[in-house]
C-alpha cells in the first residue's frame, strides 16, 4: 500500500462505529466515513475521519472500501445502485465486505466489479462490540490472497485474528457457522439453566461454575451465559435476535440449496421468531432463553 491510499468506511452502526474508530486511529490513512446516522458521522469525524455526502464520492475516491452493513441486501445494494460502487469504484479498489452476508453473495458480486477492474474480499467479523472496542475481533476472510494481503494490515487495525479461509465466499460460510455454533449453544445453555432452575436442586450459580470448569466450559458458556443469561440481562444494542434470525436464516438458505437438512438449525430458527414475536426482536438473541422458560417473565413490547 502507498502512503497516498485512502480508505473508505460505509456503515458506523453497533460493530462499524468501532471499527472505524480503531481504522481512523491506528492505521495512519486518511479515512473518509459514511452513514445515514450524522452523530455517528460526527463521533468519526472528531476522531480524524473525513465525511464522505455520498456513496459516490466515497468510491471515486478510495482506494479500499470496507462495508459494514445490516444485512447482504444492503451490501448488494451499495454496490449496484445508481452512482453505486460497481459505477463509480476507481480502477484497483479493493471493496471488503466486513457485514454478515450470504455466503454465495460474494461470488455474485465480484465477477461484475472485476469487469470494472475491483476485487472483492468478504471479510465478517465475530466476537462482540466489546472487542470490536478493543480492536481483538476475529475474521474470517475469502477471496484472492493478492487482495487479501493488500488490505490485511487495515484488517489488523481492527482485529487480533484474521484467517485467509479461500476464495469468494469462504469467509462468510464460515461467519455462518460460528453464528449457528454460538447460538445452538445459546440454546442449549439457556435449557440446561432452565432445568436447574425449575429442578430447585442446585443453586443456579454454583451449577454454571460446575458448567464452567467442566467439558461444557465454552466461549459461550463464558461471555452469552455469564454475561448475559445468568443474570438475565439481555439489553438492546448488541447482537439481536433479529440479526442472529437474519444469519441462520442465511445458513438454512445455503443448506437447501446444497440439498442439507439441519433440523437443530432449523429448531433454532423457529425459537427466534418466537423471541421476536414476544417482543424482545432488538433485545440480545440470549432472550431465548425467556422463550424457553416462560417463568423467566415476558418482554414489554418492542416499539
Amino acid at each position: 500500500m502507498t502512503d497516498e491510499l485512502e480508505v473508505g468506511f460505509i456503515g458506523l452502526g453497533v460493530m462499524g462505529g468501532p471499527q472505524s474508530a480503531n481504522l481512523i486511529t491506528k492505521s495512519g490513512r486518511t479515512v473518509r466515513v459514511l452513514d445515514l446516522d450524522v452523530e455517528a458521522v460526527e463521533r468519526a469525524v472528531q476522531l480524524g475521519a473525513r465525511r464522505a455526502d455520498s456513496v459516490a464520492e466515497l468510491a471515486a475516491s478510495c482506494d479500499v472500501i470496507f462495508l459494514s452493513l445490516p444485512s447482504g441486501a444492503h451490501v448488494e445494494r451499495v454496490v449496484r445502485q445508481d452512482g453505486g460502487i460497481l459505477e463509480r469504484g476507481r480502477e484497483g479498489t479493493v471493496v471488503v465486505d466486513l457485514s454478515t452476508s450470504p455466503a454465495t453473495l460474494a461470488g455474485e458480486l465480484a465477477p461484475d466489479l472485476a469487469e470494472r477492474g475491483l476485487d472483492f474480499i468478504d471479510a465478517p467479523v465475530s466476537r462482540t462490540r466489546e472487542a470490536a472496542i478493543a480492536g481483538t475481533l476475529s475474521i474470517t476472510a475469502g477471496g484472492p490472497v493478492t487482495s487479501f494481503r493488500r488490505v490485511e494490515p487495515l484488517l489488523r487495525c481492527m482485529a487480533s485474528d484474521i484467517m485467509h479461509c479461500g476464495g469468494h465466499g469462504a469467509g462468510a460460510l464460515v461467519k455462518l457457522a460460528n453464528n449457528l455454533v454460538v447460538f445452538e449453544t445459546v440454546v442449549a445453555i439457556s435449557e440446561a439453566l432452565a432445568l436447574i432452575r425449575r429442578s430447585g436442586l442446585a443453586e443456579v450459580a454454583v451449577a454454571f461454575e460446575a458448567l464452567a470448569q467442566g467439558s461444557a466450559g465454552s466461549f459461550a458458556l463464558e461471555h452469552h451465559g455469564r454475561d448475559a443469561l445468568l443474570p438475565d440481562e439481555h439489553e438492546e444494542g448488541r447482537f439481536s435476535a433479529a440479526y442472529m434470525l437474519k444469519d441462520v436464516g442465511y445458513s438454512l438458505d445455503l443448506a437447501d440449496r446444497l440439498g442439507l437438512d439441519l433440523p437443530s438449525a432449523k429448531v433454532a430458527y423457529e425459537l427466534l421468531e418466537r423471541t421476536i414475536d414476544a417482543g424482545a426482536a432488538n433485545r440480545y438473541h440470549t432472550a431465548v432463553s425467556h422463550v424457553i422458560d416462560p417463568a423467566l417473565g415476558e418482554w414489554e413490547r418492542d416499539a
